[in-house]
């Protein structure tokens, strides 16, 4: 006779697998349509609400998308039981990036007083054992998730607090959202994203377009114009990387390979810096669209709507229009 819990797990099992077959977050972002719209048509006055101005606006979106996926990581994460391998990287590269995301966010908060908020040395301390216990919780019942997420939390507040020198906000998030991608793509169960090697193109075009706009940002920020490429020269070098990106791509389609799509990222950043370089003068709002299309893509990949929204709201207080042909002429 078979165990009864057996057969309940093996019935749970088999329930996830097939949720996970479908592309769920493109069905969670169709649904929230609306609320992106009415975010997008009434985006001046909740900016105006907020008292965000040009000044702090990408300091507090950075900052609290980055707040509000590391909540998403210690809701989510913890699935250790899904993990195919026991030599697997995963947890401790999702370790790092919880790592990361407490520097930046315990360097923010005590640059913008929001650790000031909690002026009694006792509310203090009950936050901060409420956060070290929601840790804990959020890793069981593995002993070594407990251990690395709490490690992770507990040593970026120290170095966060200790840290003196500023951070980008956008290279911080770029970086923290990138990772997150890459994580995503390697092992997609762990994250409630998919199946991997049952990945459709919804699931691989979401993907794309968050790296893309990822390396877009990064590479239109720090890559100037300078107009001294050869016209031969630039056309050759652009139809070689081009090459490669579309031998990448079908590879990338056919395998979900995490090399084969780091390779990709790393040919179509070359060819927009090549671009960039060759150019006479790029708009500098397209690097600033660039990581709010990043925010809003990552917002729809992780189904997490305030993320979207943040980037919405960004995109509104910039104003400037940015036309498809910019983003596909870096290509």
């Amino acid at each position: 006779m078979l165990n009864e819990m057996f057969i309940a797990k093996t019935a749970i099992s088999s329930f996830n697998n097939a949720a996970l077959f479908g592309a769920y977050f493109f069905a969670i972002g169709l649904l929230c349509l609306p609320l992106f719209y009415m975010v997008y048509l009434h985006g001046r006055d909740i900016l105006s609400w907020l008292k965000w101005n040009n000044r702090d606006i990408a300091q507090k979106t950075s900052f609290f998308s980055v707040l509000f996926l590391t909540v998403w990581m210690l809701i989510f994460g913890g699935n250790y039981a899904v993990i195919r391998d026991g030599i697997s990287l995963l947890p401790l590269l999702n370790a790092i990036v919880l790592f990361v995301s407490v520097i930046y966010i315990t360097k923010q908060s005590k640059l913008n007083g929001y650790i000031d908020i909690l002026n009694d040395k006792k509310t203090r301390r009950i936050v901060f054992a409420l956060l070290i216990l929601f840790t804990i919780c959020s890793a069981m019942p593995n002993l070594y998730g407990i251990l690395l997420q709490l490690s992770a939390v507990l040593c970026g507040i120290i170095v966060g607090s200790r840290l003196h020198k500023n951070i980008s906000d956008v290279f911080i998030t770029c970086l923290i959202f990138g990772m997150m991608t890459i994580l995503i793509l390697m092992q997609p169960e762990f994250f409630r994203f998919g199946q991997l090697g049952n990945l459709t193109i919804i699931h691989l075009g979401m993907l794309l377009l968050t790296g893309f706009f990822a390396t877009t940002a990064l590479v239109t920020k720090y890559t100037n114009s300078r107009s001294k490429i050869y016209e031969s020269a630039y056309i050759k070098l652009k139809w070689f990387f081009r090459i490669i990106s579309i031998l990448a791509l079908v590879l990338f389609v056919l395998t979900e390979s995490v090399p084969v799509f780091l390779g990709l990222l790393g040919a179509i950043s070359i060819s927009s810096m090549l671009t960039i370089y060759h150019a006479k003068r790029i708009s500098d709002a397209l690097s600033k669209y660039s990581w709010a299309l990043m925010l809003v893509c990552f917002g729809v990949l992780i189904i997490c709507p305030v993320i979207t929204c943040l980037g919405i709201l960004y995109i509104i207080n910039l104003g400037t229009n940015i036309k498809l042909k910019d983003f596909t002429g870096l290509l």
